[in-house]
């Protein structure tokens, strides 16, 4: 099938393809769970992936491929697999449609590019989370591989009901502080400034939501002392823009 200009640039990039097999579907709200295996990219032999990676996934709808962006969650060398949280929005896309759909057996083309920048911690660091529904399920791969010695503040613009296996209160040793999701940006600067206030200036930052409030918390936090290179910020998506049709995908 057809995969336009992205397409393009990615085969003259060289960038590797691998394909995924679904082997598990099952529906966590708001999310579609969808697990798959793959050996060239998951299994042993392969080379270790970073928490927070995320693949550009090229979905089948309409006669042509769509890419789309999405973090590799609960990596299982041994058995080549992991999971995918596909997060469904009003109105819906083509990979959230492509979950709601998918069943054991069927097959999607991956490219890695880009996805794997993430740089983890050191153990004495004291480090900042933020995120939204998108990017929950990398937080929780990110606090799943967290030093015991790191203090982690989360602050996520979710419900509390609907999130990823590992974020949720009373899970793990990070603080979690909730903003409600349809709030705006300045209830997510808000939460920011007073996590500043009661743990203090983190020694590393790790920001990744839409990407006006991903520019205004870098900001924020460059305000408040943190080094430049101790933040690491990636846009999950753009406000009324659908991912892949111009431009760099955005994970998911």
């Amino acid at each position: 099938m057809p995969r336009g200009v992205q397409g393009a640039v990615l085969r003259l990039l060289r960038a590797p393809e691998h394909v995924l097999a679904v082997t598990e579907v099952r529906e966590l709200p708001p999310y579609t769970e969808v697990t798959v295996r793959c050996p060239t990219l998951l299994g042993a032999s392969a080379a270790t992936l970073p928490p927070t990676t995320w693949v550009r996934m090229w979905i089948p709808e309409g006669g042509r491929e769509h890419q789309r962006a999405y973090t590799l969650t609960r990596v299982d060398r041994a058995t080549a697999t992991a999971r995918i949280l596909f997060l469904h929005h009003t109105p819906s896309g083509p990979a959230s449609r492509w979950a709601r759909t998918a069943e054991p057996g069927d097959t999607v083309p991956v490219q890695l590019l880009g996805g794997t920048s993430y740089r983890p911690p050191r153990e004495d660091d004291s480090v900042l989370l933020v995120g939204d529904g998108a990017s929950a399920p990398a937080v929780a791969e990110a606090l799943s591989h967290a030093p015991a010695g790191c203090q982690t503040q989360v602050v996520l613009a979710a419900q509390a009901g609907h999130l990823p296996p590992g974020v949720s209160p009373g899970t793990g040793s990070h603080t979690l502080t909730l903003v409600d999701p349809g709030g705006g940006q300045e209830r997510v600067l808000a939460a920011v400034s007073e996590v500043l206030a009661d743990a203090g200036t983190p020694s590393w930052a790790w920001v990744a939501m839409g990407s006006g409030t991903t520019r205004a918390v870098r900001s924020r936090l460059l305000n408040a002392g943190v080094p430049r290179r101790s933040i690491q910020h990636q846009a999950y998506w753009v406000q009324g823009k659908a991912m892949g049709t111009s431009g760099p995908a955005q994970p998911g």
